[in-house]
């Protein structure tokens, strides 16, 4: 299993009698995988990984990785291992030109979402995922990934149409980040041949190679003995192992392959520092790794060293909190890490900082300091004992939705499992192990890593930061200098600091159910409490250790004055930090060790209400942290003053940085420069916002929760439940008060505007188109405007990428709003040449007014209409997705559908309905367009 942070929950281990790792012969012995899996490998070499996994149903997710990357290319071919992955979605044998996108959209697959592919150092992996209801549907899949194999075409014109849309993507990561990278990587890398082959290349080299160059290298690397096909969901394994054995075993093998080497990253006894700074940087950012020999995952004494390892990371990190919620913290976040390094021959630990203005020295030290606590005295035994729980309990959530684990989940383990032999035995078993393997973990083993692993030579220091006036960035010396000083100091250790106080220290006085009512054609239930609140209850079987709970209530952020509305905003984020009850923030995690559960409130422009999830056991506890939201807020001024200062670094640095520059100045042209919409905040922004005020306001939201609707849905009985709902729901407070939103929304530009933002850098431009206007709120104008915007984006990707190479991506994005007035918004957003401004602008308003004038193409509205049948058809079985549908059914009266009536209603639709739709809401003549151009000289 992947190493994960482990969230924080709880369970007291009894497990298996006789002690499973006691049984275990030779520790030093490979973990067998899980026997459900059907792993082989052909005579040519492929490996494949079989799996059945109705999770979700009728769905299957093929993979193909390719054991070579970046770091396999010569001098000549920089850039071209991710070219040839491009290359595999413009012409195979059986799939000319653009045709494998069409198929899969015209399959239901959304390209992006459902269908992808990425290139590193080491790999390139391919995905999608197509339907398995239909036997010609899952051939085409086979036959996708038989062509990525072998069957690349190679076209000369493809290639050289596909030169621009991989400068774009080249493009696209231009900025403060590529510049400061291409400095430092040489020195950390310093020897390696990683140093020298980043993924996306040479743009001279991208622009002018010769076809054979790239064809070669994929002749030499995409070969059968560096493959793995895997294959996970609503498919018996007999069938896939056959389908595989039809399409793959013919491959032929190479006559004299090329050795695939494993390249180092060599060794270095004095430290090797990098202290790179740029006027564009977002931030100070501080690291110190140590290279450390890499670890496997094979074997069960490999499993038991890292699960060691992530209690010492994830000990340390609760630390690194603690000292991040005090207010003369030196950093906005720091943490610890301990895994696999740039290429794989090597693992790191590393400590980390964001530092806040003018403290990277501080941050530097106080990370290193924390780190050498932790040598000299280690960690203590409380601590060790939440963490033990908190990763024990993780393992048991997992093992308990074994059987409804998304099949991607399991392909993405496969994929490890091939690249880097991580151990697959399966959830229940990794459940298992980690049990028995965590009581015989001591103290001791888990301190000796401090000094282990900073100890010796291998260190490598990274500084980035922002190059300002009257910002000090230290130098090597100082850097060194630090390290040395930090190593003598005198540290105290660590005290632990628990409480054994309840949670809820008032219980509720409950109020009974006094209404109930219920849905049988889908399992609703309704309920309303003496106190005014009104429950839905949707228990599904989706998973097994899943419940989700959402409420709303009118009112939000519009009843606050202009002058509050930056402390409404933060109002729920700083109740949050501030902790609840009789617990500061700190002590409420501690409190919380082991149980798997959490409530979010919120407070958005019209509505305030809550987030939560939970296990099935964990119920109670999710509805007392709810209960708590509603009665025992705090108002920490330590809590406060720590968040606003983190939250004034994090800004600071940000107001440089032309993105964000561009983005700030686009929210104040669509809103009309409204106070109360506010995309980066100024320092006199930042300045009212008021702790008294923030608290008095999140107080009023959620004085009466008379007109919440909460809704929850998971695994769970309602009769069993509702003596725990009338306790804490039933005894929520309620004061009859009857109260709505006000309509505070900003206005919108007239006609067209059109505004160039000059702050770049780079060749590079980042242009967003905006449109809005009123909406007729009809059910079906909401359903159709909603294709027309997945045509939009089909047919803009097409021209804008396909057709032309203007873009990497184009972005089209619709919504619609009924309160406080019936609107809609239509936003496309791309990155391109600056000299590309104007005709791109000029394509989506072609395309747009294709549709207007002829509505869309048949084969565009059918891959809609596919798209979301097949979408709904997996979201059917999701808890959130039920909580958004619900949701939206109460506060808009929207219809309930099976998903037979769903899919008979988006069938119905015709192109005519679409154009219809497009005369009304696709406007080409008023719009905003704001672009991100390069700053001018001088």
């Amino acid at each position: 299993m992947k190493k994960l942070r482990f969230i924080t929950v709880f369970l007291l281990w009894i497990f298996v009698a006789g002690g499973l790792y006691g049984q275990i012969a030779d520790l030093s012995a490979p973990i067998p995988p899980d026997p459900d899996i059907t792993i082989g490998k052909l005579a040519n070499g492929m490996t494949y990984y079989i799996k059945q996994n109705k999770k979700p149903e009728k769905r299957i997710e093929f993979r193909l990785v390719v054991n070579a990357g970046s770091i396999c290319e010569t001098d000549a071919q920089q850039g071209l291992a991710h070219f040839c992955e491009h290359m595999c979605f413009n012409g195979t044998k059986n799939f000319p030109g653009n045709s494998l996108i069409d198929t899969l959209e015209e399959m239901g697959v959304k390209f992006g979402a459902d269908v992808n592919a990425s290139t590193s150092f080491d790999q390139t992996i391919y995905q999608f995922q197509v339907p398995s209801d239909k036997p010609h549907l899952v051939e085409e899949g086979f036959r996708i990934l038989e062509d990525w194999a072998h069957q690349v075409t190679f076209d000369a014109g493809e290639i050289d149409k596909e030169r621009g849309v991989i400068i774009e993507e080249w493009r696209q990561g231009l900025g403060a980040d590529d510049r400061m990278m291409n400095k430092y990587m040489p020195v950390l890398f310093k020897g390696s041949r990683y140093a020298e082959r980043i993924p996306i290349g040479k743009v001279d080299i991208l622009k002018s190679f010769p076809y054979d160059t790239l064809r070669k290298f994929y002749k030499t690397w995409y070969r059968p003995d560096l493959m793995a096909v895997i294959i996970v969901g609503d498919i018996d394994p007999r069938v896939a192992e056959a389908k595989v054995k039809q399409h793959f075993a013919w491959i032929p093998e190479p006559a004299h392959p090329e050795k695939r080497v494993e390249y180092p990253v060599p060794g270095n006894k004095k430290p090797l520092i990098s202290i790179v700074t740029d006027k564009e940087a977002s931030g100070y950012d501080v690291q110190v790794m140590y290279k450390q020999p890499r670890t496997e995952d094979i074997t069960y004494n490999d499993y038991r060293n890292m699960l060691i390892s992530s209690l010492f990371t994830d000990m340390l990190n609760n630390r690194f909190a603690e000292i991040t919620r005090r207010p003369d913290a030196p950093f906005v976040y720091a943490g610890s890490g301990y895994g696999s390094f740039i290429g794989r021959t090597l693992d790191v630990y590393s400590l980390y900082a964001s530092a806040k203005e003018n403290q990277i020295d501080k941050s530097l030290e106080t990370i290193l300091r924390e780190n050498e606590r932790v040598c000299r005295y280690g960690f203590t035994v409380t601590e060790m004992e939440r963490e033990k729980k908190d990763m024990l309990t993780y393992y048991e959530n997992v093992a308990n939705e074994a059987n409804k684990t998304e099949s991607a989940t399991y392909a993405d383990e496969f994929i490890r499992n091939y690249l880097t032999h991580e151990c697959i035995p399966g959830y229940k078993k990794e459940y298992q192990l980690v049990g028995e393997m965590l009581s015989g973990i001591t103290l001791e083993e888990i301190n000796a890593l401090g000094t282990k692993w900073t100890s010796g030579d291998n260190q490598l220091v990274l500084i980035t930061g922002q190059e300002k006036a009257g910002v000090k960035i230290p130098d090597e010396q100082e850097v060194i200098d630090i390290i040395n000083r930090v190593k003598s100091e005198d540290v105290t250790a660590y005290v632990d600091k628990v409480t054994d106080a309840p949670l809820v220290s008032v219980p509720p006085v409950a109020s009974p159910v006094v209404k109930r009512s219920y849905n049988s054609e889908f399992g609703i239930t309704e309920l309303v409490f003496g106190n005014g609140v009104h429950m839905v209850l949707k228990p599904t079987d989706f998973k097994n250790d899943e419940i989700l709970m959402t409420a709303f209530s009118p009112g939000g952020t519009s009843l606050s004055p202009d002058k509050d509305i930056m402390s409404a905003m933060l109002a729920a984020t700083l109740t949050i930090q501030s902790g609840l009850g009789q617990f500061d923030y700190i002590s409420l995690q501690k409190k919380l060790t082991g149980i798997t559960a959490n409530v979010t409130p919120y407070i958005n422009e019209l509505r305030e209400g809550v987030n939560g999830s939970c296990t099935p056991k964990d119920l109670e506890t999710m509805l007392q942290l709810n209960y708590l939201y509603f009665t025992a807020t705090r108002k920490d001024k330590e809590a406060f003053d720590s968040y606003m200062s983190r939250l004034k670094n994090a800004i600071e640095p940000m107001r440089a940085v032309p993105q964000v520059i561009y983005s700030d100045t686009l929210s104040k042209i669509i809103t009309m420069n409204s106070p109360r919409v506010v995309s980066l905040p100024t320092e006199a922004q930042l300045n009212q916002i008021n702790l008294d005020t923030a608290s008095a306001i999140f107080k009023d939201r959620f004085a009466d929760a008379g007109d919440f609707t909460f809704i929850m849905a998971g695994n769970f009985k309602v009769d069993s439940i509702i003596p725990l709902l009338e306790k804490y729901i039933g005894g929520l407070p309620s004061t009859g008060r009857k109260e709505t939103w006000k309509d505070v929304s900003p206005g919108f530009p007239a006609g067209k505007v059109i505004v160039d933002v000059p702050k770049n850098s780079e060749p590079q431009s980042k242009v967003t188109m905006v449109w809005e206007g009123d909406f007729k709120w009809k059910e079906r104008d909401r359903t159709a405007f909603g294709m027309l915007m997945n045509i939009l984006a089909i047919t803009c990707r097409e021209s804008m990428r396909e057709d032309q190479g203007g873009v990497y991506g184009v972005s089209i994005n619709g919504s619609i709003s009924k309160y406080p007035e019936s609107k809609f918004t239509i936003s496309s957003t791309w990155g391109c040449s600056p000299s590309n401004i104007d005709t791109l602008s000029r394509t989506v308003l072609d395309e747009m007014n294709k549709i207007r004038l002829n509505g869309p193409e048949a084969v565009d509205l059918e891959k809609v209409k596919e798209e979301l049948i097949r979408n709904r058809e997996t979201k059917m079985e999701q808890n959130a997705f039920w909580l958004a549908l619900l949701q939206s059914h109460y506060m808009y009266n929207d219809k309930l559908l099976t998903l037979d009536e769903y899919k008979k209603y988006i069938n119905s639709f015709t192109i005519k309905d679409l154009k219809n739709v497009a005369d009304k809401y696709l406007n080409t003549n008023k719009y905003v367009r704001v672009a991100l151009t390069p700053a001018k000289a001088g």
